[in-house]
């Protein structure tokens, strides 16, 4: 197999349109970071004539061995989703059987493929990397494709939660005390929103508005067959490049001003919330702890603390740790140290699953869990590196059903009112984007 590249003279608006008609196939993917360069993301990659797909599900150790197996078979590149829920298989947690919804989410799903389309934001350039033998079928694929015209919607969907208000609030209770207690230091409490899809509205058409109103830098769209993602995530779980790991950790959020004076104020505000920066630092440790499981001695390290970052409706405080792998780690020994992400179990992680899976009544499925690419030697243009990113933001759209939890980090001196404010704050995005507001949860 000859691997080589070809510029494609198309601008990154045509791109995203002509993705439109060609985006059912099981297995299409796009890795957006949206033109927002953070961390370095500064690319758009599309899958979108896969090679295979696989659904895996099973224990914990037969799942991770025939990811390892798909891994870079053949010199494949690879987009994956990993449930949140299987890392309570990874961790040996038996989950307790819900009373709203159990998720039919796999543990791991992976799309293969000899070729992918990249857009570099920084340059504007367009190329097509891979197997040249594909490269006159996925230029055809795009220019022949013709922009759709969504149909207008007339009703607000129908928008519904496991929590209502005062039990989402009786949980930030229940949470302090097992604090109090000493089982954790901070947990992250989410609902899980429903929301009826407009007819006419497609899940492609919902990734375009979220990008276009909320940029992210590690946003995606995949398509599974029987269902499809639709994420906005603003964080990094990990990249792995060079053999160096880095963890991206997000804690504190606070909205966006309605001009600059408010804007700095609120910047201000995040930036001296002790309860906030607690909160990340927490997340720090526990993540400097999960790497030293999977680096040499002596290299973890925290590059930066507690740093705002910008979004256009919010602001967030985030800190980076990195290390040097050990020689011969294997993606599934790196999955098995580190999944799912401590800024969304809390500290110490094993024992805050627990308790989450006690208090939270659905299961979480993908929200909370990873979305990924495996890039191996031998694509001209890209970098050959695994990165996930970490579910937030990002629904499950299934039987025009859109599905996704949001919340936050409590620890002992949180607000429940604040809390519960916080986390319709971070759905607002999402919720847009199928066409209602925040305030019409039920």
């Amino acid at each position: 197999m000859r691997y080589s590249s070809r510029q494609l003279d198309i601008t990154i608006g045509q791109l995203i349109d002509s993705l439109s008609l060609i985006c059912n196939v099981p297995g299409f993917s796009v890795l957006d970071s949206c033109g927002v360069g953070h961390l370095g993301s500064h690319l758009l990659i599309i899958g979108v004539d896969p090679v295979e797909n696989y659904e895996l599900e099973g224990t914990a150790e037969s799942v991770l061995e025939r990811t390892e197996q798909l891994i870079g078979r053949f010199g494949l590149a690879a987009v994956l989703t990993l449930s949140y829920d299987f890392g309570l298989k990874i961790n040996g947690i038996t989950k307790r059987p819900k009373g709203f919804r159990t998720s039919s989410e796999p543990d791991l799903f992976i799309a293969a493929f000899e070729c992918l389309i990249v857009h570099d934001y920084d340059t504007g350039v367009t190329i097509i990397s891979g197997n040249e033998s594909r490269f006159d079928r996925i230029e055809c694929l795009l220019l022949d494709s013709a922009t759709p015209h969504p149909k207008p919607i007339t009703e607000p969907p129908t928008v519904t939660s496991n929590f209502d208000k005062p039990s989402y609030i009786d949980a930030v209770e229940m949470i302090k005390e097992f604090i109090r207690r000493g089982d954790t230091y901070q947990t992250n409490l989410t609902q899980q929103l429903t929301v009826e899809v407009p007819i006419g509205l497609t899940a492609f058409e919902i990734f375009k508005r979220l990008r276009a109103q909320h940029p992210a830098p590690f946003g995606a769209f995949i398509e599974r067959g029987g269902s499809s993602v639709v994420s906005a995530s603003p964080e990094r779980f990990f990249r792995i490049a060079d053999n160096s790991v880095t963890t991206s950790p997000i804690k504190g959020t606070i909205r966006r001003g309605a001009d600059l004076d408010e804007d700095q104020r609120l910047r201000s505000e995040l930036m001296a919330s002790e309860k906030d920066r607690a909160e990340n630092t927490m997340i720090v440790d526990l993540l400097r702890n999960d790497l030293g499981r999977i680096c040499t001695y002596g290299s973890v390290k925290v590059e930066s603390l507690c740093d705002v970052e910008e979004h256009p409706s919010l602001f967030h405080l985030v800190s980076t740790i990195s290390g040097e792998l050990r020689s011969n780690v294997s993606f599934s020994e790196i999955i098995r140290a580190v999944f799912p992400c401590g800024s969304i179990t809390g500290a110490p992680k094993i024992r805050t699953m627990e308790i989450i899976d006690q208090i939270e009544t659905a299961d979480r499925g993908l929200s909370m869990g990873s979305i990924g690419i495996y890039i191996p030697k031998g694509f001209p243009g890209l970098e050959p590196a695994i990165q996930l990113n970490v579910a937030i933001r990002t629904m499950v759209i299934k039987d025009k059903r859109a599905v996704f939890n949001v919340g936050g980090g409590i620890v002992i001196d949180s607000d429940p009112e604040c809390e519960f404010a916080e986390s319709m704050l971070k759905a607002g995005a999402l919720l847009s984007a199928i066409g209602c507001e925040s305030d019409q949860t039920n």
